[in-house]
């Protein structure tokens, strides 16, 4: 009996192809045809390095899986082109790719909730920078870096390493994929990207498009039916944009990436797409000569914090000019900001917080995410008040104080009824985390049921948001119990 590989499940399998004597030229036109049951993966080969031709798969399913070599090639017909792996339990540490849950969350495929919390390391990861820029990875709080490729890329060795040790280290890789102006060699570069490397699982897609206003929607499509195509695995896929009013409306988008110095725009594209947004460029904490590349480390902390408390997610950015010029945005090296472990600390709330969290929009002086009766994250920004008023629905809760830049949590004394008033430090940065109160404590699910969503949905299929939520989204001045004021004074 022939030996069966073994690869664990959402590991990589690749498959060196034989040379093909009797194609034309010695190319390989064809496609290898993964089976399980009546499950099928059409896998597109590519050349490596060396000339040869190679196949990779992503098998996401426990099992033995078969595969078929189809092409035109008489060799492959006589029988040598098939063969079976056996995928395996995963490791400790993969879950497997992220993807969309519904219209603000991401999860992994095994239900593992992913908060994105990333960078911008657009060319740190060459050769002569990616020792130091990993290892400032290794101690960041970022599960997510953003990379740019374009095609003067010619020996992908160092960046395959790269996402393997990125993938170690639990961090996705969104490749910010430079589609120039449509040129074909352009497309054909992205094409041979797509084909070579979707079988990573810590992958994610951005398109980077330039050109006239006229071309860029058909260059748009373009690019979009190339990932279609030929990524089986159907990763995350976004725009580097320019536009986000009329951009993000693609079946094939999953989420919004923005650019722009205003968080506030979060909640509105929020409603406008009904996709995750993620505002990748807010701005950069650094020395820049720029507007965007000098910011304060507390405004960047700012941003994120008022980014995640309006329903979406930012991007950490860091621009301290090197005597060299260099710079971690551009590449790589070290960190030196002093928004990093702010960050950090905001990583470690969202996640001990309750899944589902929504943006409350009835809080309107305040940007707040929670979910209704059980978990508010409410953040004050740069205003100084001295105290809150809270009208919460009948019971009991712990209220706490975050002091954003101290990194410091105080609880108000006492377990507090549903209308009780807080007092704040008056100064700025700070937020307030209330939680219902329970006799003994609650047990948490720290993990998405796949099994609530439909065949090829995105969503889950009953609303999780509160009936006051959604009204107040669809109409700006309804007001519940949960605050007393008058929206006519925003």
């Amino acid at each position: 009996m022939e030996p069966i590989n073994q690869v664990e499940c959402w590991g990589i399998f690749e498959l060196a192809l034989p040379p093909v004597a009797s194609v034309p030229g010695g190319e390989f036109a064809g496609k290898v045809i993964f089976s399980k049951g009546s499950r099928v993966r059409e896998v597109d080969a590519f050349i490596d390095n060396s000339g040869g031709y190679r196949a990779r798969f992503m098998p996401d399913e426990q099992g033995e899986w078969l595969y078929q070599i189809n092409s035109d090639s008489v060799d492959y017909k006589n029988g040598y082109g098939s063969g079976r792996l056996y995928c395996t339990v995963p490791i400790e540490g993969n879950h497997g790719p992220v993807g969309v849950i519904n219209d603000k969350d991401f999860c992994y495929a095994d239900g593992t909730p992913y908060y994105p919390f990333g960078t911008t390391c657009l060319n740190g990861f060459k050769r002569e920078h990616m020792e130091s820029t990993l290892a400032s990875m290794a101690t960041a709080p970022f599960n997510k870096v953003r990379i740019s490729l374009d095609s003067s890329l010619d020996d992908f060795t160092v960046l395959e390493e790269v996402l393997v040790r990125l993938m170690e280290l639990g961090v996705q890789a969104e490749l910010l994929l430079d589609c120039g102006s449509g040129e074909a060699q352009v497309a054909a570069f992205v094409q041979h990207v797509v084909i070579r490397l979707a079988a990573y699982r810590n992958i994610w897609w951005s398109l980077h498009l330039h050109g006239e206003q006229a071309s860029l929607e058909f260059n748009k499509l373009e690019f979009l039916r190339i990932l279609e195509e030929h990524d089986p695995y159907h990763h995350l896929i976004t725009i580097h944009s320019s536009t986000p009013e009329k951009d993000y409306g693609h079946r094939s988008l999953t989420h919004v990436s923005l650019q722009g110095m205003d968080p506030s725009q979060v909640a509105y594209y929020a409603r406008l797409h009904r996709k995750p947004i993620l505002m990748e460029v807010c701005g950069c904490e650094g020395d820049a000569p720029t507007l965007w590349g000098s910011l304060p480390g507390q405004e960047m902390v700012n941003r994120v914090w008022e980014s995640i408390c309006r329903g979406g997610y930012a991007g950490h950015g860091e621009m301290f000019i090197q005597p060299n010029g260099h710079s971690w945005h551009y590449d790589g090296g070290s960190l030196q900001g002093s928004a990093v472990p702010r960050i950090a600390f905001l990583r470690r709330i969202l996640e001990e917080a309750p899944l589902g969290l929504r943006y409350m929009p009835v809080f309107y002086d305040a940007a707040t995410i929670g979910c209704e009766g059980e978990y508010y994250l409410q953040y004050f920004g740069i205003h100084r008040f001295p105290s809150r008023e809270l009208h919460l629905p009948e019971g009991r809760y712990n209220v706490e104080i975050i002091d954003v830049w101290n990194m410091t949590v105080t609880a108000v004394t006492g377990i507090c009824e549903q209308h009780v008033t807080v007092k704040l430090p008056t100064l700025p940065f700070h937020a307030l985390r209330i939680r219902r109160w329970y006799p003994q404590e609650a047990k948490s699910i720290k993990k998405y049921d796949l099994s609530l969503l439909g065949s090829g949905s995105t969503s889950f299929t009953t609303d999780a948001r509160s009936s006051e939520i959604r009204d107040a989204e669809q109409n700006d001045n309804y007001t519940t119990d949960l605050s007393k004021k008058d929206h006519s004074q925003r």
